[in-house]
């Protein structure tokens, strides 16, 4: 026969509801208020408005409303045979306490039983349930636990416990940590007064009130004084085992980016390190993507042993109920979660600027990031295989507690809760709530691989006239714009190929001619006319062959996935003929061959086009050549540069004789853009607007080292320094 009352119906969310229940207790809709008010105020309950409670006694409300107006239905009353077969009546009424030391030579936990000169009861399994209190062999700490023997109780609390973590409910033997259970005591007091009318119910109540009195007995000195903590929002560290309920939110802070984050609490233990430091060791799960699936990882922090009272809010970790902007940091953690889950899942090419970290040696380095980046999860665990995730402790300046994830642990996803969480429309305000305050990603201007804070990822805002002011004839700026967009495009109804397939499919371009005259600014112009990102790569290429080769396979495939331009700047080395050095050889052969290979888009830029290997140009599809600046030319870079140039007193003054003059000057454009830079932080210096007279004084300047660089005023020079 199954149990029944409570156990039957359960919480919605815990177990389904039969259509109609074995045994429906009786009980008045007074009776019913009665149980709310009393849940409402219960004494154990930190928070006498604690949104679950109240959720758990409205339940329990509709479970009573559905049993009367069913309750022609219901099945007879169990007889005294089937209730002996449930649970022996002749159970000792009354529980044991038992201790469990370590054995050495057994090398085990045994127990010492506590015999009574009155016990009556002959083996553990006659008691409703025993108190098991263990000695932790390490640390010495005692931890009690409560083994249930009464199989009405087992199952009356598998329905209570089924939301709490890291406890075995479908095992034959329940055993429940005692702190745990003290946390249920106003749902243990609810099912107590609920169970009502079936033969069992008076034995499944006197076990409940007994489970319950001893719960209330041992915690009743610590009741008092977290009573008393709580009304100044204070605890002590010995109580901290009483101030977080499992599956309550608790709040932290990212170790790398210090943003406010939560994570569901799942346990609590005091812990000792091997230098005798105390602490609060906690676990928690979060929401996390690793690049394939979104699901729940384990967590970890831990808050340092401390002397007398400390506010809540000051813990290195607490409760989220005791935040004192509890609404409005509620209300920023679930937006930060629903920016994680809907805009940062995948690869997203993004911007950021903020505080941004790498775990190196368990620790996080963190660097000032001020760059597009690629959000890339999948891409970076395949690069960095061995990257642990942080924990969430905040060390102190006195003591090093880093707490780190078991690497085996830390990045693997739970696939069981990936079945329902895998449907992004069906995640609560709740589950939103415990999401990654980071993403896993690539910063484009700085090429490293880091943890982003969610907070300060923001879209791209585009120039797309960036590549219309590139200083090339209309002709090729035509065709680099015609290749280009169909490349990226690839809805082509036909396609070429190479005879051997998955070769010469992508578009290699070359940009030659004189430093300054706009080759590396017509790859941003194209990477910004197309919304792709650009990935600028060549001076940290490897110059051994073998570490070239995987270099570029990686590379290569990266930039495949995030559909980038590939700007391979000042390529040289990789491209000039082949010589009598066997590794310049060996290094062309390699680049060459991966080059014939690669689908994307790639740009290469030099301004020795002559020294290039004659293999080259076979793999070029086009090359575009890049003259010295004329004077027009000049003039419109001046202009254009210009006016970026404001100031906390206005713009530029310049006139259009002045940009005349300018433009005369033999600069490239690299060297117009620092001229400018540098008068506009002289006039910024004056406090001032950037005028001609600025723009003199560097141009003077950098004329004489035009000449010492150029040569011609090598002998001056000589004769001033003699």
């Amino acid at each position: 026969m199954a149990p029944t009352g409570m156990i039957q119906i359960g919480l919605s969310q815990r177990n389904p509801r039969p259509a109609t229940p074995p045994s429906s207790p009786t009980m008045s809709d007074e009776d019913a208020s009665e149980i709310l008010a009393a849940m409402k105020m219960h004494p154990t309950s930190p928070d006498p408005h604690r949104s679950e409670l109240l959720s758990f006694a409205q339940e329990f409300l509709d479970v009573v409303k559905s049993l009367n107006a069913t309750q022609s239905t219901t099945a007879p009353p169990a007889s005294a045979d089937e209730v002996k077969a449930e649970d022996p009546p002749e159970r000792f009424q009354t529980y044991k306490t038992v201790n469990e030391v370590w054995d050495e030579k057994a090398y085990k936990y045994v127990i010492e039983e506590q015999h009574q000169p009155e016990e009556m009861v002959d083996g553990l399994d006659q008691y409703v349930f025993i108190e098991r209190r263990r000695i932790i062999k390490k640390t010495e700490i005692p931890v009690v636990y409560i083994d249930i023997k009464s199989k009405l109780l087992r199952d009356t609390l598998r329905v209570i416990l089924a939301q709490a973590p890291e406890i075995s409910l479908n095992e034959e033997s329940l055993s429940v940590e005692r702190n745990i259970l003290f946390h249920y005591l106003p749902d243990l007091e609810a099912s107590r007064k609920w169970n009502r009318v079936d033969p069992q119910d008076s034995i499944i109540r006197d076990h409940i009130a007994l489970l319950i009195d001893h719960i209330n007995l041992c915690y009743k000195e610590t009741k008092v004084r977290l009573a008393s903590l709580l009304k100044t929002r204070e605890v002590t560290y010995d109580l901290l085992p009483f101030l977080f309920k499992p599956n309550e939110f608790v709040y932290t802070t990212c170790r790398g980016t210090k943003k406010p984050r939560c994570i569901r609490f799942e346990s609590g233990e005091a812990k000792v390190t091997t230098n005798g430091v105390e602490y609060f060791h906690i676990k928690g799960k979060y929401l996390e993507f690793d690049g394939k699936m979104l699901g729940k990882v384990p967590i970890e922090t831990a808050i340092l042993g401390f002397r007398g009272s400390r506010n809540i809010n000051s813990l290195e970790a607490f409760p989220l109920q005791y935040h004192e902007s509890e609404k409005s940091i509620r209300e920023t953690l679930v937006e930060s979660g629903r920016k994680f889950c809907f805009s940062l899942i995948g690869t997203q090419h993004r911007q950021y600027r903020g505080r941004a970290f790498q775990m190196k040696k368990k620790k996080p380095v963190e660097i000032f990031i001020n760059s597009r980046i690629m959000v890339d999860a999948a891409s970076f665990q395949e690069i960095n295989p061995n990257y642990t995730r942080p924990s969430i402790f905040k060390g102190s300046d006195s003591i090093d507690l880093w707490l780190i994830v078991d690497p085996a642990s830390s990045n693997q996803i739970d696939e069981s809760a990936m079945k329902s969480s895998m449907d992004l429309d069906a995640l609560t305000d709740e589950d939103l709530l415990i999401c990654s305050p980071t993403v896993l990603g690539f910063s484009l201007n700085d090429k490293l691989w880091l943890e982003f804070a969610v907070a300060d990822i923001s879209e791209i805002s585009w120039n797309e006239s960036l590549f219309n002011q590139v200083a090339i004839p209309s002709s090729s700026k035509k065709l680099i714009e015609a290749l280009t967009t169909f490349q990226s495009g690839g809805q082509a109804k036909y396609t070429f190929d190479d005879f051997v397939e998955g070769k010469g499919r992508g578009l290699i371009m070359l940009l030659y001619g004189p430093p300054g005259v706009g080759k590396t600014m017509t790859a941003e112009g194209l990477s910004e006319h197309l919304k792709r990102p650009l990935e600028v790569s060549a001076g940290n290429l490897s110059k051994d062959a073998k570490h070239l080769e995987v270099q570029l396979c990686e590379m290569f495939e990266v930039a495949e996935n995030w559909q980038a331009l590939l700007l391979l700047d000042e390529a040289d080395d990789f491209l000039c003929k082949r010589s009598y050095d066997s590794n310049h050889n060996s290094l062309v052969s390699v680049f060459l061959r991966k080059l014939e290979y690669y689908k994307g888009i790639m740009l290469l830029t030099t301004n020795r086009v002559r020294d290039f290997d004659e293999a080259v140009q076979s793999r070029i599809h086009i090359g575009v050549k890049y003259s010295p600046l004329g004077v027009d030319t000049r003039k419109a870079i001046w202009r254009s540069f210009l006016e970026k140039a404001k100031t906390e007193n206005g713009d530029a003054a310049y006139s259009d004789k002045q940009l005349n003059v300018l433009a005369k000057h033999s600069l490239n454009g690299r060297q117009i853009k620092n001229a400018v830079r540098s008068a506009h932080a002289i006039a910024s210096s004056d406090g001032t607007h950037l005028c001609y007279s600025h723009l003199e004084t560097v141009l003077e300047v950098g004329k004489e080292f035009e000449n010492d660089f150029r040569g011609s005023g090598e002998m001056a020079n000589m004769l001033s320094y003699a």
